[in-house]
């Protein structure tokens, strides 16, 4: 059974906010949306992959770094999977943050 979280954040409309998510892509598994983005309320700034820090260790995770800029004031969701990009039926973990946009 895939683990599965639901948070809620408050952004400013015409400001960025980050989410971060435990990642390791040498396992293959990646966050990738569930559902396309509300383009009204958010886009997609950038999506990036910090490695674990120094010393690391063989196959420690790191994190993935999604930035997000806030729009329209209103109420929009962010739905995200941990899937490998070439089997999205086996997702290890699902991920659902209601954005209220002020």
């Amino acid at each position: 059974m895939a683990d599965s979280t639901t948070h809620s954040i408050r952004a400013a409309a015409g400001h960025s906010f980050a989410l971060t998510f435990p990642a390791n892509p040498t396992t293959g598994y990646q966050w990738f949306f569930s559902n396309p983005l509300d383009q009204r309320f958010l886009t997609l700034v950038s999506n990036e992959y910090i490695p674990p820090a120094s010393p690391s260790r063989i196959g420690q995770s790191g994190h993935q770094v999604l930035t997000f800029h806030a729009h329209l004031p209103g109420m929009t969701s962010i739905a995200m999977k941990y899937c490998r990009p070439w089997d999205d039926t086996d997702c290890g973990t699902f991920s659902f943050t209601i954005v209220q946009i002020s």
